[in-house]
């Protein structure tokens, strides 16, 4: 898998309205992303992307959301709705998008 196309993807898809997260890969990619904005570490590997999603909101729950960018992102990881395994390969992209976000 390459890494750098799954969270461009997402990138790219906060740009557009209707372009909704369409794979287990992009929505950990958005989750490795918001970790890292909101300054939190990265978080533990759950087996499903649904429990994944659960520690986020758990997460940030009484956080101000800190970017437009940011909330955009949440809307995209909201909108899915696969409950999907989280493999080791997507957790380590959810951690290489986690390094890679600024």
């Amino acid at each position: 898998m390459i890494f750098y196309i799954n969270k461009q993807a997402v990138e790219i898809k906060t740009r557009f309205d209707n372009a909704p997260l369409t794979s287990p890969n992009e929505a950990c990619a958005a989750m490795g992303m918001l970790y890292k904005i909101y300054g939190l570490p990265v978080p533990e590997k759950k087996d499903m992307v649904s429990q994944m999603k659960e520690d986020f909101h758990a997460a940030v729950k009484d956080l101000p959301v800190p970017s437009e960018f940011a909330a955009k992102i949440i809307s995209l990881l909201d909108a899915y709705y696969k409950d999907d395994p989280v493999t080791e390969e997507i957790y380590e992209l959810l951690k290489y998008s986690y390094e890679e976000q600024k």
